[in-house]
């Protein structure tokens, strides 16, 4: 399937295949994160807008749309599509298919845990009150998917589960006790709040618990914003298979990057599982997304820093 945009945000064109590993590099402030937010936001309009009509569907996607982009990304001339999900301000047509069952999931950072308390207590108040409680959508969303388990056995890349306890050495608990909802970090037996573990295991976390809580599956678009942050060369390899890994378990997932380390082990690991027919990458500059045959112009592009730090050294060997 494709995802067709047209005048979103800074973006003036991009088409981009989503069937199973989707790769966007580029530099900060090019677009990269608006392509992955403009897809949540339609498909999550479409999720809540089950059993309902278009006109529904369009409210609903420009209510997201508000909260997430304080409505930049709607223009007169805006085109969104995917799946027969289309939003489109230019002709005036707006519909969402019923027949199908894709969503999303937008992973921003892994700082979701250091706002989890926060989050669960604002979800209590609400409760109990009947004042609107405001709060970042997008990381209100994860938190949901974080703090509620779907009432089923995870089936889908179960193993995976095992490879991340391996790789933090650890585990992501859920306790529920005296009425709090909490998760701790546990290693060896000793518990660990999560506000005290680093970024990079709490990387690793997101991931963990979205499995465990069977909110990864193969009718969710998993998107990642620059997973490559707060992690080693070493874990950005170690990040890199596990999506893989759920990729090649029939999840779809959307990817940006700007580091070559996470770029190139995406691409390497995807050959090693046999899914390059299903791994596409893009090259997002100049307000377009444009695809890309081989990582030789992504890393033109991403190779410039270091030209300008060798430039330096021979500067001042002069």
């Amino acid at each position: 399937m494709e995802l067709q945009l047209k005048n979103i945000g800074m973006i003036k064109e991009a088409n981009v295949k989503i069937d199973g590993l989707t790769v966007i590099a580029g530099e900060n402030d090019t677009g990269k994160s608006t392509v992955g937010k403009a897809l949540y936001t339609l498909l999550r309009a479409k999720t809540l807008s089950s059993n309902k009509d278009n006109e529904f569907f369009k409210k609903k996607f420009e209510s997201i749309a508000q909260r997430i982009f304080k409505n930049q990304i709607i223009q007169n001339n805006s085109f969104i599509s995917i799946e027969k999900n289309v939003i489109d301000y230019e002709n005036n047509v707006f519909e969402f298919n019923k027949n199908n069952f894709l969503s999303a999931i937008l992973i921003e950072s892994p700082l979701i845990w250091n706002l989890y308390e926060f989050f669960n207590s604002a979800a209590q108040m609400a409760a109990f009150s009947d004042t609107p409680v405001k709060y970042p959508y997008i990381h209100w969303d994860l938190f949901t998917k974080l703090a509620n388990e779907r009432d089923e056995e995870y089936s889908l890349a179960k193993e995976l589960v095992e490879k991340i306890n391996g790789i933090i050495d650890g585990d992501f608990i859920h306790k529920k006790e005296n009425f709090q909802n909490k998760y701790v970090f546990v290693r060896e037996k000793q518990e660990f709040e999560i506000d005290n573990i680093a970024m990079g295991i709490k990387s690793f976390g997101t991931i963990l618990v979205l499995i465990k809580n069977n909110y990864i599956t193969k009718r969710r678009v998993l998107i990642f914003d620059e997973p490559e942050v707060h992690l080693h060369p070493k874990w950005q390899l170690e990040m890199a298979k596990i999506l893989v890994e759920l990729v090649k378990s029939g999840v779809k997932i959307v990817v940006n990057s700007h580091s070559p380390y996470m770029i190139e082990a995406l691409k390497r690991y995807a050959e090693i599982k046999n899914i390059e027919d299903k791994t596409n990458f893009y090259l997002a500059e100049n307000g377009y997304i444009s695809f890309q045959k081989s990582l030789e112009g992504i890393f033109e592009k991403l190779a410039q820093p270091m030209r300008e730090l060798k430039e330096l050294k021979w500067q001042s060997l002069r």
